[in-house]
């Protein structure tokens, strides 16, 4: 009996030890572990780039959320190395790597009706936001 009480002991310990206890943040360390001062009113900067591979074009559509009202859709034409990188992990961030260090020198389009459909249709967004569509050739 003994025996079976000192091996539950030991069971019991070991899995105390192993567990780990959060720190409970009362409202007077939260005070303390926070900026005081909470004066600033400056808007929360956000910024997201997506990358979409167009099957049907072979093109890389580049989306960008340049602020709440526009969205910019860079619609970049992959050489048939670049095309064959996009298979693998370390292929497609080249890729992706060249396409933002091309973002500044692409061309804006003032004809939406020169760009494939396809490519148009990729990069419609489900808000009123309004598209700016951009090209990067090699």
């Amino acid at each position: 009996m003994r025996t079976i009480f000192v091996f539950l002991a030991v069971i019991v310990v070991c899995y105390a030890a192993t567990i780990t206890q959060l720190n409970h943040v009362t409202h007077t360390t939260h005070a303390l572990l926070t900026r005081a001062d909470h004066t600033t009113s400056e808007p929360a900067e956000t910024d997201m780039i997506t990358f979409q591979f167009q099957p049907a074009t072979h093109h890389l559509l580049v989306k960008k959320n340049s602020d709440r009202q526009t969205t910019n859709c860079y619609i970049a034409t992959l050489t048939d190395t670049e095309h064959a990188y996009i298979h693998t992990d370390y292929g497609m961030r080249s890729v992706e790597l060249r396409l933002l260090a091309a973002l500044g020198s692409a061309t804006a389009v003032t004809d939406v009706s020169t760009l494939d459909q396809r490519d148009v249709d990729s990069c419609r967004t489900y808000s009123h936001a309004h598209t700016m569509y951009y090209t990067i050739t090699v």
